[in-house]
């Protein structure tokens, strides 16, 4: 079980620190471990539940999460969660996962090449209905292609200038309600197993401790370069992948 821990640690890091990283969960249990991808879903959305719970511990300790916005995410995204889990099995796959690729890849470089980011996330505070939106689309999307919520949540939210502090912090509240719907759903499907997402939520949880740990360290330019790599390098990889497994 060692390598599921040290895929949590990296993982979890990354979630942590710039909210990108859940999603080279399933690929590295797969491919790494040859699980089989539905239990791999099942145990990463699970080990989701932790890594929602400590990072945004560590985000509102610092007071680097807008909670009026939080509640409005998380409203939305519960019955998104739930109707993504429910259609889960009438979604293409490789459809998914080139859309959320590409999606990740041009909001990274949407954010090198566009505009600055704003330093306060109060300065250009979205409506609830935009929050409301970003909610759901991200909750359904996440829930049928098994990432979590800070893949998607992180670019749209910089997509629409917000501070990319702000945003990481409101991508580790949303994971909650998307993974813990999933895992109840998963436990009724016995897609889930308690034992291997057990471990991979212990490497997960210490990893986003200390990523999100050092997020605050980091100035804001950096890290918001930082972020917007990581969602090219990581879109880039997903389109790839699709492509390749569509060939």
């Amino acid at each position: 079980m060692t390598p599921i821990i040290a895929i949590g640690l990296i993982a979890g890091f990354l979630i942590g620190s710039v909210g990108i990283g859940g999603v080279i969960v399933v690929p590295a249990l797969t491919y790494l471990t040859g699980l089989d991808i539905q239990y791999a879903i099942a145990a990463a959305l699970m080990g989701f539940i932790f890594t929602g719970i400590v990072g945004t511990v560590q985000f509102a300790r610092k007071g680097s999460i807008a909670w009026g916005s939080a509640g409005v995410l998380v409203a939305a995204a519960v019955p998104a969660a739930l109707f993504g889990s429910l259609m889960v099995q009438k979604v293409s796959p490789l459809i998914l996962k080139c859309l959320i690729g590409a999606l990740a890849a041009l909001s990274g470089l949407q954010a090198i090449f566009g505009s600055g980011v704003l330093e306060s996330p109060s300065a250009t505070a979205l409506s609830s209905r935009r929050l409301a939106t970003a909610g759901a689309f991200t909750s359904f999307f996440s829930t049928v292609s098994g990432t979590g919520g800070p893949l998607l949540l992180v670019p749209i939210l910089m997509w629409q200038q917000q501070a990319v502090l702000g945003a990481i912090g409101l991508s580790q509240v949303i994971q909650l309600p998307i993974s813990i719907v999933a895992t109840l759903t998963n436990m009724a499907l016995g897609t889930l197993d308690l034992y291997l997402g057990g471990m991979l939520a212990v490497g997960l949880s210490v990893g986003c401790w200390l990523g999100a740990s050092a997020a605050h360290h980091l100035p804001g330019k950096v890290l918001k370069l930082i972020v917007s790599c990581v969602l090219v390098v990581v879109g880039s990889a997903i389109v790839v992948d699709v492509a390749r497994s569509s060939a």
